[in-house]
């Protein structure tokens, strides 16, 4: 058997992993976006990636046979997708139609909302042939025998891979954390490659880094750059250091409930454990909910999959996207995803017309800032979208992290520019990693023994020596991208 890893060296996300047979029959574990490889060649949306030829040339992508990527010299039987996060699947649609793709059904259902509420990246979506699968399942991929087990992580729907061809075998964590909700889950699939024994185990290792917040430094310099650009004393962060999703909502409890002004929260729409958190620090607070259409749409999705516990219409009022016609606001633009507006009825169905905030209604809302608690999917876009003349004082929690990367770098600073002009002198982070701290990569080491190691999604694979038990330390590999590791 044959590992080839062509994204997640020395980078976070971006995972792309060959795992081939000797006669060349092989799977495609991710296919992930690379956000730092790309901002090293491209500018968006200015100089954006155009034709297929864009990423192959600048090394984004393996070889391939064709304008549609399909790896040279090797027969693909499938992709498999370990969860909904951009840095694991972003490329797919420049994937071959005829590899079929393999997915968790929270991460199928994940996929399609994003394409129901118009991304276009997703709107090929339906020419792929996929299947789901769950915990338990067996994929014959022809030479290879593949395992999907469920791992905890900030996305619901989240797996990792046990493969097997000639009696090899090859394990591939994805993402996962061991102080989540469900770290039973985490730890079944440890204890499952413990107990299969693995001959090399493709790791995560997200927070292996010189030090434990890289952002501290990255936030202080554009505190400096605020205070030069504008003289003016910029929105300063306090950060709250938190182990598990519990503390994050007790934290944010603890900060929130004597605020009088409006509440704003940003999270990510897939992280399920956290929307529950805040909106269960909206209900002890007596606040009246407002979510935006991303968050709403996401929830209810989720929601019709199983999971439990999500807002859904009739909860919350929910806060439009701006949408212009004509140099007016508009409740719906011209070019609305289907899916998008018949949810949008259900709200109104349940809660009222006056349940989707757009137009007027934004300025109405806002002037009763202490009766509200608003949860967005990107804070700026909504600073951006209060009226002129309404000045709403904010309480702002940043509740959520992404890969770093020059474009997040900028949204920061775009972000604090926002905060600063409605008079936001501090705001909290108050998060939990959906990632295996040092220690649990030392405690899943010991846990699993495996034969040989390759540290991925990280930036420090040459620092990962440093939280393996030291027993360990020669088994580490440290391939180049696209080298050959035989098992």
């Amino acid at each position: 058997m044959e590992v080839r890893i062509f994204g997640g060296i020395g980078e976070i996300g971006g995972n792309k992993v060959l795992v081939s047979s000797p006669d060349r029959l092989a799977i495609m574990l991710d296919f992930g976006k690379s956000f730092s490889r790309e901002e090293a060649f491209f500018q968006h949306p200015f100089m954006s990636p155009m034709f297929p030829e864009d990423y192959f040339k600048t090394g984004l992508l393996p070889p391939s046979q064709g304008p549609e990527w399909r790896m040279e010299g090797y027969d693909i039987t499938g992709l498999l997708i370990s969860h909904a996060h951009l840095d694991h699947w972003g490329y797919l649609p420049l994937v071959h139609r005829e590899i079929a793709v393999h997915l968790g059904e929270a991460s199928k259902v994940i996929l399609e909302a994003y394409r129901s509420m118009g991304f276009k990246d997703l709107s090929a979506l339906e020419e792929f042939e996929m299947h789901t699968f769950k915990t338990g399942d067996v994929l014959d991929m022809e030479d290879l025998k593949v395992l999907p087990i469920h791992v905890d992580h900030s996305v619901p729907g989240a797996y990792g891979f046990l493969i097997e061809c000639c009696s090899k075998k090859v394990a591939y964590t994805g993402d996962l954390r061991m102080h989540g909700p469900r770290s039973d889950m985490t730890l079944d699939f440890l204890d499952m490659l413990a107990e299969e024994g693995v001959d090399l185990l493709l790791m995560e290792a997200t927070k292996v880094a010189p030090e434990n917040d890289p952002e501290a430094s990255l936030v202080k310099v554009l505190e400096n750059r605020i205070w030069y650009r504008w003289k003016r004393e910029p929105p300063k962060r306090v950060n709250f250091e938190v182990s598990s999703e519990r503390e994050v909502g007790e934290r944010m409890m603890e900060i929130l409930e004597d605020s009088s002004r409006l509440v704003l929260v940003e999270v990510s729409p897939t992280d399920v454990d956290r929307v529950r958190t805040v909106c269960k620090v909206a209900e002890r607070m007596g606040r009246e909910l407002v979510v935006d259409e991303r968050i709403g749409f996401m929830a209810e999705a989720l929601s019709g999959a199983g999971i439990s516990g999500l807002p859904s219409p009739g909860d919350y009022l929910l806060w439009r996207r701006k949408r212009r016609k004509g140099g007016e606001e508009v409740k719906l633009g011209a070019r609305e995803p289907k899916p998008l507006v018949e949810f949008i009825e259900r709200v109104e169905d349940k809660k009222g017309s006056g349940s989707v905030i757009w137009g007027d209604l934004r300025g109405e809302i806002l002037k009763d800032e202490n009766s509200y608690f608003v949860i967005t999917s990107n804070a700026t876009r909504f600073l951006y979208e209060i009226p002129l003349g309404v000045k709403p004082r904010i309480d702002f929690v940043m509740s959520r992290s992404e890969p770093f990367s020059e474009e997040s770098a900028l949204s920061m600073d775009r972000l604090m520019n926002w905060l600063l002009i409605y008079g936001v002198h501090r705001y909290y982070r108050i998060h939990v990693s959906g990632h295996l701290s040092p220690k649990q990569i030392a405690d899943a080491l010991e846990r699993v023994n495996p034969t040989r190691i390759v540290p991925i999604h990280t930036e420090h694979p040459d620092l990962f020596d440093l939280y393996v038990p030291k027993g360990m330390r020669d088994r580490i590999l440290l391939p180049e991208v696209g080298e050959p590791v035989n098992i």
